[in-house]
């Protein structure tokens, strides 16, 4: 019995080990097919335009190195090398001029014109002369010869569009909805007043139809980028202006995220989940029992939890019954997430340290700990709390980027708390290093909000109301307005509770237990009673302010409403406000603006989940012709031209940005065979209609980079003819056989940069 029992799994287990092996094996041969095809119609783009222009062909290859088969009229089908023949020795055999062949390795392929490469050396002068034959490629026109060099560009573009017509309209293409989902608290498309359900409509005058162009548009522009929006059903009648972070480290970052579903996409590699957890493909539809349609929906229903632990109820496929689903239902603690409400942080640093409650800092949480960094090699792990950065005890986000900036190369030791003790640990900051530039020291942690559990203060904020309780750095808090507190988020329960007193505060300094006294600030939430997910859309007729930096930021970002408050101080103004973004039901209250009443600090407060590290599936919108070939040409020209325009413009600000090394796109944002290669596997994994609509946009790619002004490539060709058709006669053969192999020599040279890049993006786990 057990001898057949282990029969039947080791058959079962070979089984599936040949099911992923012919299924890899099918993708493999989908993107190899692939790619070839796009080189294929490259090369054939200029064999016909070469027969055309009346240039003999020799070759018309598949593939490069050993030939292993072919054709030739008169010769018949060929395996093996076949003898390079001349033009007399083929006449004698009736044989025709153009051997079409496959080489042993079937990616790309190449086309072989006469006077291409057989040169005639002067054995006494050592001059070099092109090829006497009248249809050999040197000796047609400069405009026979532009037409057939020109030809596997166009060829390239018209496949993109038959390719992109063809997926049009036969299978329609899903695309992600230009609608912004989350929005970044204290971002800078928070500060324009972007609004999670905002429709993209245009940026900077160019219309987005997808959320790709939203992406590329972003990444393409400079410090400001004009925004029209759809919101509500209605377009707005102004356009909103997201004023970039000059300091960013990465510029493609304005603060929002795309409009999801609630269906969980990937788990985090680090994520820490309970059992039962969130697993990829759960579908939430309740959050504490409220129903949820998308990720802003979920972000509402933790807001509405006040800190406590979150109910999850999802539909998760049942993995007996394909297209059945069951119900699974579990619990996820809460964490708290504090943004500053003051004046506008200019640094993802400086946002970081601006976020306290009241005053109150929290000590820095380890959110994430990033593979292959230094971090995960010197033992951290996620929720680890820093009590202390080498002789810093309870450092600030910006104390400890400094240290590590100033010790690069230099172990560090630090003290975390996890799970109640205390861990001492030693990381040493490294640079990630690039063929070009490194970066900045780093260790590989990462901080998104603070200790919850305790309450221990790693420091007080001048100026806040909090500073009048003398607390020092350290300090752990015990009670507040005459009641026990414990963690975080008992205190800001008592806090709210309070707004307007002046309560007690007792805290421990070592062995010490010492009573303060601190206001709790009256606010415009409270006065107004706004409910949990209130959106502010004007402050006595207005729905913007220049700061005192110059810079203009809209309504509903806090820094916008303590602003016009401020300005308001004495007077009674009309706050018009959303009641959420589901209902977007607008409504008017009078509030008097006061000094004590101008910081909305509740509005700082927000609740997540520490451990929904997730990502969900993007809202997306079928594109497709509706059957309509026409129309699917049509859009096959619109993308296609699209992006070709878009490449161009990359790679122009990827120039820029690398010779100016200022952030944004870069050199290091692109791919080499490797990467393109797994983009494409993926690609191929969706379906046919997402590998084809893939491979026109490369055909696109190899267009605009075959045409680039570069030798070796076609467009360093046509430079050379225009300049032979403006001297009247071609450049000395010597100086374009330099020149050739100096753009060969940096041809290569970027070839090996990208595929190592590829290859540590692949290791680090980024690509």
């Amino acid at each position: 019995m057990h001898a057949e029992l282990s029969g039947t799994l080791g058959d079962l287990a070979l089984l599936e080990t040949l099911s992923t092996v012919l299924k890899w094996t099918d993708l493999a041969l989908r993107v190899l097919i692939g790619f070839s095809l796009v080189i294929f119609v490259h090369e054939l783009g200029h064999f016909l335009a070469a027969r055309w222009m009346g240039v003999r062909v020799d070759r018309f290859a598949v593939g490069f190195f050993r030939r292993v088969c072919g054709y030739r009229r008169g010769e018949g089908f060929t395996f093996g090398r076949r003898p390079n023949y001349n033009p007399k020795e083929l006449a004698e055999k009736g044989y025709g001029e153009t051997d079409y062949c496959l080489n042993i390795l079937p990616f790309g392929g190449y086309v072989k014109m006469l006077g291409e490469d057989d040169l005639l050396i002067n054995e006494e002068t050592g001059e070099m002369k092109p090829s006497a034959d009248p249809r050999a490629f040197t000796n047609r026109s400069v405009g026979r010869r532009m037409v057939v060099v020109s030809a596997g560009v166009v060829f390239n573009v018209l496949f993109a569009i038959a390719a992109y017509a063809l997926v049009f309209l036969a299978v329609g293409k899903p695309m992600p909805a230009p609608v912004i989902g989350a929005v970044g608290p204290g971002t800078p498309a928070a500060n324009a007043g972007l609004l999670p359900g905002d429709r993209v409509l245009s940026i900077d005058g160019t219309s987005v139809e997808t959320w790709r162009d939203v992406v590329k548009e972003i990444m393409l522009a400079d410090k400001t980028l004009r925004f029209r929006v759809e919101r509500a059903g209605r377009p707005l009648d102004k356009e909103l202006v997201v004023s970039r972070d000059p300091k960013a480290s990465d510029q493609l970052l304005i603060g929002i995220n795309l409009m999801t579903t609630t269906v969980f996409d990937e788990l985090l590699p680090d994520t820490v989940t309970t059992d039962p957890g969130p697993r990829a493909g759960d579908k939430v539809t309740h959050v504490n029992g409220m129903p949820v349609k998308s990720q802003e929906d979920v972000a509402l229903a933790f807001q509405l939890c006040g800190g406590r632990d979150h109910e999850l109820r999802v539909e998760r496929p049942d993995a007996e019954h394909s297209g059945h689903v069951v119900e699974v239902r579990y619990t996820l603690p809460a964490q708290l997430l504090l943004v500053g409400t003051g004046e506008r942080a200019q640094t993802r640093t400086q946002r970081v340290d601006s976020q306290h409650l009241l005053g109150l800092r929290q000590r820095r949480k380890v959110s994430h700990v990033l593979a292959g960094y230094p971090a995960e090699e010197a033992g951290f792990q996620v929720g680890d709390v820093i009590a202390q950065w080498d002789t810093v005890p309870n450092p600030l986000f910006s104390e400890i980027l400094d240290n590590i900036h100033a010790h690069d190369g230099q172990p560090i030791p630090v003290v975390a708390e996890r799970a109640g003790e205390t861990v001492e640990l030693e990381v040493t900051p490294r640079r990630k290093r690039g063929l070009f530039q490194s970066g900045p020291p780093q260790v590989g942690l990462n901080f998104v909000g603070g200790e919850d559990e305790r309450l221990v203060v790693a420091d007080v904020a001048p100026g806040t109301p909090a500073a009048a309780l003398g607390m020092p750095r350290g300090a752990e808090i015990l009670a507040a307005d005459g009641q026990r507190v414990q963690n975080w988020f008992q205190l800001v329960d008592v806090l709210r509770a309070a707004a307007g007193r002046n309560i007690g505060v007792k805290y421990r300094v070592g062995h010490d237990e010492i009573v303060g006294h601190m206001t709790v600030p009256s606010s415009i939430v409270n006065e107004l009673n706004l409910p949990t997910g209130a959106i502010i859309s004007s402050i006595g007729g207005a729905d913007s302010v220049v700061l005192a930096s110059g810079e203009k930021v809209s309504l509903p970002a806090s820094v916008a409403i303590r602003s016009l408050l401020e300005k308001n101080v004495g007077r009674t103004v009309a706050v018009s406000y959303y009641s959420d973004h589901l209902t977007r039901e607008l409504q008017t209250r009078q509030f008097a603006a006061r000094n004590d009443n101008a910081d909305p600090w509740q509005l700082s407060i927000v609740y997540s989940s520490s451990e929904l590290n997730m990502s969900f599936t993007p809202v997306t919108e079928m594109v497709d012709a509706g059957g309509n070939p026409f129309r699917a040409v049509a859009m096959g020209v619109e993308f296609a031209a699209g992006d070709l325009y878009e490449v161009y413009r990359i790679i122009k600000k990827m120039v820029q940005n690398t010779l100016r090394q200022t952030g944004g796109v870069g050199v290091q944002h692109v791919s080499g065979p490797i990467g393109i290669i797994r983009l494409a596997v993926r690609q191929a994994e969706s379906g046919f209609g997402e590998l084809l609509f893939f491979l026109g946009f490369i055909s696109v790619n190899l267009a605009v980079i075959n045409f680039l002004p570069m030798p070796v490539v076609d467009g360093g060709l046509m430079v050379f003819l225009l300049l032979e058709k403006i001297r009247g006669k071609p450049l000395n053969l010597k100086v374009q056989v330099i020149t050739t192999l100096v753009g060969l020599a940096l041809i290569v040279l970027v070839f090996v940069f990208v595929t190592f890049q590829d290859i540590w993006k692949w290791m680090s786990g980024s690509l």
